[in-house]
């Protein structure tokens, strides 16, 4: 790809915000919301505040999945069984979305979580 085709590529995957995906910053991208997988972008990113956001917030979102799932199981033994896998599902749907949003440009700000993933 010459030099011209990829800086319209960049243009093209900007967002209204500004942020810009870089090739390099896709599969980091997809790692900042797989749970564990968030440390490798969060430690290894240096250049991109974008990737940094991104994994900050995924981080915090698979520690809230953790928590949220895990005082269900606790709290409602019996009923526990039914409602985990239940927000299981739910916390996957969110980190597809945060995913889709991400690769597009977007900082897409989960409430509560985001607030928590500000702080770190």
């Amino acid at each position: 790809m010459k030099p011209e085709e990829q800086l319209q590529a960049q243009i093209q995957t900007a967002s209204p915000s500004g942020d810009v995906v870089r090739e390099q910053d896709k599969i980091m991208l997809v790692f900042a919301y797989l749970g564990v997988l968030s440390l490798i972008p969060l430690l290894t990113v240096k250049d991109s505040d974008f990737v940094r956001w991104h994994a900050k917030n995924g981080l915090a979102l698979g520690l809230a999945a953790l928590v949220v799932i895990g005082a269900t199981l606790l709290l409602l033994p019996v009923l526990g069984c039914f409602f985990a896998p239940l927000e299981a599902i739910a916390f996957v749907v969110v980190a597809v979305m945060a995913i889709s949003k991400a690769l597009r440009g977007e900082r897409w700000r989960i409430p509560a979580v985001t607030d928590i993933s500000e702080k770190f």
